[in-house]
């Protein structure tokens, strides 16, 4: 089973080398999106045997991530798990999403983290609860099967979701899917969706655009 890892990152050089370190013991080939970041991210991971991808202007958090699933699955991936570069997951729960995939080869993987940072985000899993049976949409630790990938025009979202549209039309349509808990560590510096008034309002644009799902 061949298994990628993408992780977007967009000015994490307090972050990035230590994500790395930790997720290289369980997934060889690794893809960093650097989204144009401007401070010394790229310099910080330029030791390591990994795929380091540049966006020429920023592209956002979604678009880096299809980026780089996108390679991955054209690199010869079954799968791609996405892990985001802020430092907030633990990649020994990487174990868990391997085995589910290694034993059950599901379409899809959901993350659950262990709590939410913002208000939006406490809402957004609530209502996906309620209509779809998942708890936590947004997480950042998701597993792609590449056959469902392809299946929905290799795009995470036609409209502003967060990435969460293709899960979503994949779990109404019937998908198999796992949900696996996840550990969650205090971010260190400034989240990529700034702060919390910044944060809750753009999570709830995405938690509009899905009601109409």
């Amino acid at each position: 089973m061949n298994i990628a890892l993408v992780i977007p990152a967009y000015n994490e050089e307090r972050n990035i080398k230590r994500v790395i370190d930790s997720v290289k013991p369980y997934i060889k080939k690794i893809y960093v999106i650097d989204d144009a970041s401007s401070d010394q991210t790229v310099k910080k991971i330029q030791e390591f045997a990994i795929n380091i991808l540049h966006n020429k202007k920023n592209l956002g958090y979604v678009k880096s991530l299809e980026k780089g699933i996108k390679i991955a699955f054209k690199n010869g991936a079954d799968y791609v798990i996405t892990f985001d570069g802020d430092g907030q997951h633990n990649a020994n729960d990487l174990e868990k999403v391997i085995s589910i995939i290694e034993k059950k080869s599901p379409d899809l993987i959901i993350g659950k983290r262990s709590m939410k940072n913002r208000f939006m985000e406490e809402v957004f899993g609530i209502y996906s609860k309620l209509r779809f049976g998942i708890s936590d949409p947004l997480c950042g630790v998701k597993a792609y099967k590449k056959s469902l990938f392809y299946k929905y025009g290799q795009r995470l979202e036609t409209k502003y979701t967060i990435a969460t549209e293709i899960i979503f039309r994949a779990i109404k349509d019937g998908v198999k899917y796992y949900e696996v808990p996840i550990k969650i560590n205090k971010r260190i510096n400034k989240s990529r969706f700034g702060n919390q008034l910044w944060g809750n309002f753009l999570e709830l644009k995405a938690f509009l655009n899905i009601l109409f799902l």
